[in-house]
This record gives structure tokens, sequence and C-alpha cells, in this order.
């Protein structure tokens, strides 16, 4: 049953009594729902452990009343909050009246706060229309993880002729490698499609051929993407776990100028972390709307901090322009200033793409992969 009705959000603060700057804030969340049937709840999914990590079924709301759904957790004071409604699938998703997914919700609460929503119409009761499909030679690592890094799933995407060559490949590294290929496994149903825009771009003779290495992310992805203690421990995980091992399975080009890394948001500030604290390893690094100045994170002083790494490196960094992309603006923006003040030049050390209708999403990401293989890696 589809629901074509207007997707009509009532988005209120109700703020309660503060309290000390260290002790965390409950959040109650609050949905008055139409059309859920007696079979069916309603699930929140976002970007926090206790909102289920994006997983669309599994933190399900509590009916207090019919038709009223409430959920209560607590979280860190100014930990920015985004997340969305479904009936427990991405293909019950809360939707417009055209089918159309809506932005992320997001907030940053400081207070003890309620935030309360009215949803009307939820998506097509049926399998998600995936866009594309896994394109090419792929392989899989299951269950890696090293220390504190937790066990997680490996896509290897392959060149079209690596089981009947001997040649070997440069390695790009992506993180959230659940949703760079294939939409089946991604978050949102829409993947980045760097298998598709590889096949086509490296079969023309356009760009190098590569082999990439996606590596899923875990509940810890915030911390293991962002400068902190976990975060240290991740790069380590690709440096000296990760890569010796891929080096060891595949045919590699295993030196620094043929190891890459790319990411987007949270994975995009990771690859420019990378870029900049293991200079002796990666070369060349896609930041797609990275998180390098906003709420509690702050790489922009770091860098600022730091000398500059002492081998030249290669930079893509990219942003769009709506909702979410906006607030990433300005840290994006004072990234490029530094860099400049260190010397390197834009089109030359870094390459500074912005889109200013571009949503916080892998549908945008996808449209400039394009643009970032060719000016990164074009075919000598």
């Amino acid at each position: 049953m589809r629901f074509t009705s207007k997707l009509f959000l009532l988005f209120q603060f109700f703020l309660f009594t503060g309290y000390s700057q260290t002790q965390p804030v409950k959040v109650e969340i609050k949905v008055n729902a139409k059309n859920v049937l007696n079979d069916e709840a309603v699930y929140i999914t976002g970007s926090l452990p206790q909102l289920g990590n994006w997983n669309p079924g599994k933190i399900k709301m509590t009916e207090t009343q019919p038709g009223t759904w409430s959920f209560f957790f607590t979280a860190d004071r100014k930990e920015p909050l985004e997340f969305k409604f479904t009936k427990g699938s991405w293909a019950l998703e809360a939707v417009d009246d055209n089918g159309t997914i809506p932005e992320n919700y997001f907030v940053k609460v400081t207070k003890d706060t309620l935030l309360q929503f009215n949803i009307c119409c939820w998506g097509a009761n049926e399998k998600p229309k995936f866009q594309g499909g896994l394109t090419g030679k792929a392989e899989y690592l299951r269950n890696v993880g090293a220390g504190n890094i937790l066990p997680r799933d490996i896509i290897i995407l392959l060149p079209d002729d690596y089981y009947t060559s001997s040649e070997r490949y440069p390695v790009l590294y992506m993180h959230d490698g659940q949703n760079i290929a294939d939409p089946a496994t991604c978050g949102f149903g829409v993947d980045w499609q760097i298998d598709e825009a590889l096949d086509s771009l490296s079969k023309s003779g356009a760009v190098q051929k590569m082999i990439v290495v996606g590596v899923y992310n875990s509940v810890n992805r915030n911390r293991e993407y962002s400068n902190t203690k976990l975060g240290e421990e991740y790069m380590s995980f690709l440096v000296h776990y990760l890569k010796p091992k891929i080096d060891s399975l595949y045919r590699t080009k295993s030196g620094r100028e043929n190891t890459w890394t790319a990411g987007s948001s949270m994975g995009g500030l990771i690859s420019f972390m990378l870029l900049w604290e293991y200079n002796d390893t990666f070369s060349e690094a896609g930041c797609f709307s990275p998180a390098l100045k906003i709420e509690k994170y702050d790489y922009v002083s770091v860098v600022k901090a730091t000398q500059k790494p002492q081998k030249p490196f290669k930079l893509y960094l990219y942003n769009g322009g709506k909702s979410l992309e906006a607030r990433l603006q300005p840290g994006v923006d004072e990234m490029k200033t530094t860099l400049e003040s260190m010397g390197y030049e834009e089109n030359i050390d870094f390459y500074f793409v912005i889109d200013p209708e571009a949503e916080h999403n892998e549908s945008a990401w996808a449209k400039w992969i394009p643009d970032f293989l060719m000016k990164l890696f074009k075919t000598n």
C-alpha cells in the first residue's frame, strides 16, 4: 500500500531545566504518525549507536497512545544528531507526496529536549528500488579487525583484467565501504558508483586501472573517523594491518605513490588525517564533504599547529551547498586557506570543488566521482 500524502513535519523544541556542561542531556522524540497499520511500528534510525547507526529496523519506538510514538535516550551535550524515521526498512521510510526521501533531520541539543514530529506518509511497501548494481569483479574479506578496531567486512573491487593479466595495480582505500559500489549494502539504497565510474574511465584509458578496497564502518564510526584515540588506532589498523594484508593477497603496487584514500563526511575527515599524518604511506586523497571543523570536530587547528608533511601530496577537496553541506563549508574554507598559507597551491597540490546545489548524500558524491578520478588518477 502506497501513501502519497505530503510529508508534514512539525519540528518543535521544548527545553527543560539545564544541567552542567559535562552531564549528558536527555532527549525525547515523539512522532504523531498516520498510516501505521496494526502489525507495523515506527522506528528511529540515526548517527549514534543509541539511534541504531542507520539500521532502519533496530530501534523501535514505543506507542504511548494510538498514533503517537515515543523514544527516549541520552546524548553528549552538543552532540550533533542526525536521524530519520521508518517502519522497519528503508523501503518504508517517511517520504513526501512524490515519494521523495527527505534529508536527514539534524539537531544539536544543549539541554534536556523534547522533539516532536508529525508524519503522514511512508515509502512503498516493496523492496527498495536500488539505483544500479555492482559492476565488475569483487571479492570480500569477512570480519576483519585488530585490537580495538571491531571486525568488519572489506570489499575489494578488482580491475576488469585482474584475473587474465600479471599486472600490479595501485590501491585506493575507501571508508564506509558498504556504500561505495553495491546498492544492496548501502544504508540508503544508493551507492557512490565508484565501480561504474572506474569501469568506464579505465576501459577508455582515461584513468589508471586500480584496486579499490572498501572498508565497512562499525558502530564506532564517528570515533574511528576523527581525531580521537580510536581514530589513531583506526589509522594504524589501516596502515600496519590491513594494507600489508591486501599487499600480500593481491597484486598491488605497494609504494606510497600508488597508495591513496578517499571518503565522505567523517570519512572525508579521516582521509585527510591519513594524508597528513601518514604521509609516508598515502600520497593522494579524496575528501568529500569532510567534517574538518564543525561542532566538536576541529582538525583545522591540528593542521595549523603541526608542520606540513615532508612529501608532496595531491588532494581533492569537495563540498556541496545545501543543508549540512552549508554547515561544513566554513571548515572546508578555513582548511583551504590554511593549506594556501603553508604554500600549497590550488590546481597543483589540491583541487577545490564546490557544488552549490548538492546535498549531503551518496547521490551527490557519485556525481563527482568521475571528476575526482580524472583529476587525481588521469592516465599519463
